[in-house]
């Protein structure tokens, strides 16, 4: 890729000042602080250097001690304190505080917006939806209770849920494992709005989170659950589709996909689209290999039906068939895998599952802490992202990035201390070198979301295809 020259470099700079919406300022952090009464006096901690202590010490909790922290105070912020004093401000009005600055952040970022990586007519937004989970000591299982028996006593689950056209965060909060998927499904259907298209995992979408994703006029598309009945009506009786006689027809007539309108519930009230797809038959053997291996474990034997299915891929959408058709549909739904990159950063890079043991409220501050500085470094290099794509069609491996971005972190707190100046030109210089050092490597047989989204997302105009525009 050619150097930045000084107009591109005026032009990139002007463009990563405007777009610094989501940036907060220390004085905005401190009302915050106020607020949830963590400050309530003259103090020489106060909340904007009680956030940067944890936010951009990125191993603080698995490794520091209380000690540890309080002389990176003195010698960073010159701040001298008695390591008990700092254990009593790891109380409930700190959590308060610092889930507010997580709110605030998440509140800059929808108010501000964000340029979309793809504008496409069919869908305003694609939002995925998963939830990651790591354990922690079990003496706070009483508040984060975990699986129980053979697995751990206790665990937190943190669920989350982004747009993969703007890369903007809708959902993220904190909660014990046993706060399973398909419960915060229903919680979280009211960040749904007309134009969304939801892809989630088989967890989060049993009928009522589908109903509510209808009824805010959003469409989803989703895998159709193994033990999970489908129904026709045909003529006046309503007729249970055999899958096993499915699998015959489609391999007697050499058939590898169809789509049929289904039922989901018996009493006819939730009608979709239901697509087909035959496997080829060493992906089944794979997939029997392991069922049977599973079945094994737990004393049980596979039934008829089970095996039938075993060798279909089944999806189902509210998506009309101009918004989305059974060539793309598959595909389409492979993007919700890529929320599990996002976890692998989490947990790799981030480390946000390294803990030891803590009181609770101390854990709380180090996670949302944690999750603040995540959220703020994406913002931040969603700008670079938008900026590549924009300038040069080229996509930022985020993966890269975000390991340049951690080893860079103590420049962009000073950056932070000094101002939305300061930040601007910390993000150019790192934009360049991003242009150089961060480029998303096409691999074989691979595909990046925006490519996916541009491949699978086209309106259809007396049946041709119309592509997105980038």
């Amino acid at each position: 890729m050619k150097r930045v020259d000084k107009d591109e470099y005026l032009l990139i700079e002007e463009s990563i000042r405007k777009q610094l919406c989501c940036f907060f300022t220390e004085q905005e952090i401190e009302s915050l602080a106020r607020e949830s009464k963590f400050v309530q006096r003259s103090s020489q901690l106060g909340g904007f250097t009680f956030l940067c202590l944890l936010a951009f010490n990125s191993d603080a909790l698995a490794f520091e001690s209380l000690n540890d922290l309080t002389i990176k105070l003195e010698l960073d912020h010159d701040i001298c304190i008695k390591k008990q004093s700092l254990d009593e401000r790891f109380n409930q009005r700190a959590v308060s505080f610092l889930t507010a600055a997580l709110a605030e952040l998440f509140s800059k970022q929808l108010a501000g917006g964000r340029a979309t990586l793809i504008s496409c007519d069919q869908f305003e937004r694609i939002l995925i939806k998963d939830s990651v989970c790591f354990q922690i000591d079990q003496s706070l299982s009483t508040y984060y209770p975990g699986s129980g028996g053979s697995g751990s006593a206790a665990s937190i689950r943190i669920q989350f849920e982004y747009d993969l056209v703007s890369g903007s965060i809708v959902d993220l909060s904190l909660n014990a494992f046993n706060d399973q998927d398909a419960t915060n499904s229903t919680l979280t259907i009211d960040v749904v709005k007309e134009g969304d298209l939801v892809i989630r995992d088989l967890a989060y979408m049993h009928l009522s989170a589908l109903r509510g994703i209808l009824q805010n006029l959003g469409d989803f598309l989703c895998r159709l659950q193994a033990n999970k009945n489908v129904y026709q009506l045909r003529g006046k009786k309503t007729v249970k589709l055999n899958f096993s006689r499915i699998v015959r027809a489609m391999t007697d007539a050499g058939v590898e996909k169809f789509e049929d309108r289904v039922f989901l519930d018996q009493n006819l009230t939730l009608q979709v689209r239901l697509f087909v797809y035959l496997l080829p038959e060493s992906v089944y053997q794979e997939r029997m290999r392991k069922a049977h291996l599973n079945a094994q474990k737990k004393g049980r034997q596979l039934g008829k039906e089970f095996k039938a299915r075993a060798r279909l891929n089944l999806f189902t959408t509210s998506a009309s068939e101009k918004l989305l058709d059974i060539q793309n549909a598959w595909k389409a739904y492979t993007l919700r895998w890529q929320i599990e990159l996002v976890f692998k950063t989490w947990k790799s890079l981030w480390k946000i599952d390294k803990v030891k043991k803590v009181k609770k409220q101390r854990l709380e501050c180090y996670i949302y802490s944690k999750l603040f500085i995540i959220v703020l470094s994406l913002n931040m290099l969603w700008i670079t992202h938008n900026l590549m794509r924009g300038l040069y069609g080229k996509n930022l491996s985020f993966y890269k990035a975000i390991k340049t971005w951690m080893r860079s972190l103590d420049r962009f707190k000073e950056a932070i201390f000094n101002g939305i100046e300061a930040v601007t030109d910390f993000l150019v210089k790192f934009f360049k070198l991003s242009c150089q050092k961060h480029l998303l490597e096409k691999k074989k047989n691979g595909n990046y979301s925006p490519e996916i989204i541009q491949d699978i997302l086209v309106l259809r105009i007396e049946g041709e295809p119309m592509p997105c525009v980038a």
